[in-house]
């Protein structure tokens, strides 16, 4: 059976807010680009940090130089999952009953 999704792109400047991460695992610090219902189910689409690793081979046959830099990575996350300051929660719920 199909199901229909409302989703809810948030404006900029997007949010901050907290990605709990599975097991005793912590949390990470995110922001919060888009929230889409499917069904009974709500999920968030944040933005996270993360290390992006990269290879650099100047010359055939000579050692190659590696690193890592910064980067970002959007991760579907179950909203149970996000956390927000309780004024950043009630200016996006007003704005997504409002764009519904």
């Amino acid at each position: 059976m199909t199901q229909l999704a409302r989703h809810f792109d948030v404006p900029d400047p997007l949010p901050a807010g907290e990605l709990r991460l599975p097991g005793n695992s912590g949390t990470v610090k995110v922001k919060i680009k888009r929230i889409e219902k499917r069904g009974k189910d709500t999920w968030v689409l944040v933005v996270a940090p993360r290390w992006n690793r990269w290879s650099t081979q100047v010359h055939v046959g000579k050692p190659a130089h590696e690193g890592i830099s910064p980067g970002v990575e959007e991760v579907w996350a179950p909203s149970f999952a996000v956390s927000t300051e309780p004024d950043v929660y009630q200016r996006l719920h007003s704005l997504y009953l409002s764009a519904a």
